[in-house]
């Protein structure tokens, strides 16, 4: 981990966070609003020079030739690409337990897990190891590391991003996306890596209509996510918000399940180098399988799901800006919990029936449990909203400080200085 500060170098090397520190420090910052910014990149993109793990053991292809076109722009607008952060492997999965780059950590409790596959970017800015990181969301990537580890993320309209140079998962569903600390760096980043500012008028909450689906998304929950998520709420409405329960999302319990189905089936396609290669574990290798296990009848089945649940969130958000629900069922997992295939499979529960609809999907945290865990939350914005969802993330954390916490050890602003 050479060309890091030692502070850096050593708290990234205890929580696993990243797969290898890159040397990079522009000649010229420029006047972006990123100029400077410190930026961990998933190892599921192209950097330049670098090579491209994609979580997996040796032996590795080349170290690529250019950068990923996100890793391109951002270092274009001044941000310092300073590290590859770890991953689940392929992006298969939601704890990122690396047998070979570590067993990621959530700097609010070594012995829990910080989710994934995006766990070591959410990790890098959580303990404060880099301003910004890149992640990728096929089914909650971005979404349930940032809420299990208290910091911001947006799951971009798809194509909203550019992919290029970013390994395929399952392409209809998969995303690029920033996290960080606060929505207005989310905003700032994303203006670059999308290649467009738009600038939204400041959001008054008092103007929204916030939709909160009735049952699924509320039942079986932790205690402590229940009431981070009802605190949300009440800082809404005594913003002037109207929180209204909404009936239309009929299918949800279904979407869950197709969901998987068209993942998977799509992922095995793209994964088929990798059917019988000794370097996968047993985990994600059970997913390839579970994979080619699918049926053209139960892919069938899963689209008619998709269709019509597309249709039933599309009619919701006809009547309401936007939908609020928890990010995940439960606070960050203890790592020795058992078979992390069905943990992986758990995690996911409120978050890839979003991905289903290609809708930008805003995760934040919320106020934390009684331990101190992270809380996250997810609101759902209409096609193509995703800086109008960012200016409410802005207007709601300009009213709390949720998303200001830091975990015991975090490296503060400036730790590459």
């Amino acid at each position: 981990m050479t060309g890091a500060p030692a502070s850096v170098a050593a708290l990234a090397a205890e929580l696993h966070a990243f797969v290898q520190l890159i040397d990079d420090d522009p000649a010229a910052e420029g006047s972006s609003p990123v100029a400077g910014w410190t930026v961990a990149v998933k190892d599921n993109m192209d950097v330049a020079g670098t090579v491209r793990t994609d979580g997996l053991r040796g032996p590795h292809p080349p170290a690529a030739t250019a950068d990923a076109e996100v890793v391109r722009r951002l270092r274009a607008a001044g941000a310092r690409i300073v590290a590859k952060a770890n991953l689940e492997e392929l992006s298969f999965g939601a704890t990122t337990q690396n047998a070979t780059w570590g067993a990621c950590r959530n700097p609010w409790d070594r012995g829990r897990i910080p989710g994934g596959s995006s766990g070591g970017s959410a990790v890098a800015v959580a303990a404060g190891l880099v301003r910004v990181a890149v992640g990728t969301d096929t089914g909650g990537s971005l979404r349930n590391p940032a809420a299990f580890c208290g910091v911001t993320t947006l799951r971009p309209s798809h194509g909203l991003v550019p992919t290029l140079g970013v390994t395929p998962l399952s392409p209809s569903m998969d995303v690029v996306g920033p996290m960080a600390r606060s929505a207005a760096e989310v905003r700032a980043a994303l203006d670059v890596m999308a290649g467009a500012a738009p600038h939204p008028r400041p959001r008054s909450l008092a103007e929204l209509t916030v939709g909160v689906p009735e049952g699924y998304f509320l039942d079986d929950l932790e205690p402590a996510v229940a009431d981070g998520f009802g605190d949300l709420l009440g800082l809404l409405s005594a913003q002037g918000a109207r929180v209204v329960s909404v009936a239309g999302l009929r299918d949800v319990e279904r979407v869950h399940e197709a969901m998987a189905a068209l993942q998977n089936s799509e992922a095995v396609r793209h994964l088929r180098p990798y059917w019988h290669d000794g370097r996968v574990s047993a985990g994600v290798r059970g997913r390839i399988e579970a994979g080619r296990g699918v049926t053209t009848e139960e892919i069938e089945n899963a689209l008619g799901v998709a269709f019509a649940w597309r249709g039933q969130v599309g009619s919701v958000l006809g009547d309401v800006d936007v939908v609020a629900v928890p990010a995940t069922p439960f606070v960050a997992p203890a790592a020795d919990q058992g078979d992390l295939t069905l943990v992986s499979r758990r995690i996911n529960r409120f978050t890839g029936c979003w991905s289903l609809t290609g809708l930008p999907v805003l995760g934040l945290p919320v106020s934390p449990s009684p331990t101190g865990l992270p809380v996250g939350a997810q609101l759902v914005g209409r096609g193509g909203a995703d800086w109008a969802l960012l200016a409410i993330g802005e207007a709601i954390q300009a009213v709390s400080d949720w998303h200001g916490r830091r975990p015991p050890g975090a490296l503060a602003a400036g730790a590459w200085s």
